[in-house]
């Protein structure tokens, strides 16, 4: 097996400890609000049902296998057809919606330390994740995990998700790295680790509701926490 020379993450539930409810009704009554102040014509029914469609039309627009919804674009094109061309407005609706959705958001106990020791080591990291490109890397900044990474790959600047394999080797040809020497650690088999065996790259599994350890694809290593993966990388290295 070919020693590892570089780590990349996924981030949420792998890094970031996060649980989100994008269908509260506050969320459409606020947000709405929000834009009567700008003189769109709306309440929270009628955005619920804007934002619905327009990713609904997104998704089937996109010829990819795994299409990804921009959140940024959908209140870009609810906007426009209500005369209102402000990227700044679309931006700060995105985020709105974010924090209105938060119920938890936190780092997990092991990610700073596991992060800093692995820096110690001289680790090229980075970060391979589906998330949107208007909040994910100020969330990093926010938990104070962004320093340690030279790239954030996300699938919004692309269009499309995990498991596309396209994102992982987006991340080995920034860091110059060949996948066999690189290692993927994320929480998903589906997505996270099919993503990244497929494209010629070891995967940790990191299961840390330690539910059930027979998964398919099956990963090179399974972790109950960041620690344990860790060691593991430093055996193979």
């Amino acid at each position: 097996m070919s020693k590892i020379r570089a780590i990349i993450f996924d981030c949420y539930s792998t890094l970031i400890d996060i649980k989100t409810n994008e269908q509260k009704d506050d969320i459409f009554n606020y947000l709405a609000l929000y834009l009567q102040y700008y003189g769109v014509k709306t309440d929270a029914g009628q955005l619920r049902s804007d934002i619905d469609l327009k990713r609904e039309q997104h998704l089937k627009s996109e010829d990819e296998p795994y299409p990804e919804v921009d959140l940024e674009v959908i209140f870009s094109d609810i906007l426009k057809e209500n005369g209102l061309n402000s990227p700044f407005l679309a931006e700060s609706c995105c985020k709105l919606f974010r924090l209105l959705s938060l119920e938890r958001f936190q780092l997990f106990p092991d990610s700073l330390p596991v992060l800093e020791d692995m820096r110690k080591s001289k680790y090229p990291l980075a970060v391979v994740s589906d998330a949107q490109k208007v909040f994910c890397p100020e969330e990093g900044e926010i938990l104070g995990i962004r320093q340690f990474f030279r790239f954030f790959i996300l699938s919004t600047d692309f269009g499309f998700r995990k498991p596309d394999s396209r994102l992982f080797t987006i991340a080995c040809t920034l860091l110059g790295i060949p996948p066999s020497d690189v290692v993927y650690i994320g929480n998903d088999p589906e997505t996270d680790v099919k993503g990244a065996q497929e494209t010629g790259m070891k995967a940790i599994l990191l299961n840390r509701k330690k539910r059930g350890g027979n998964t398919e694809p099956k990963p090179d290593f399974y972790a109950t926490d960041l620690w344990q993966a860790w060691r593991w990388i430093k055996d193979n290295s």
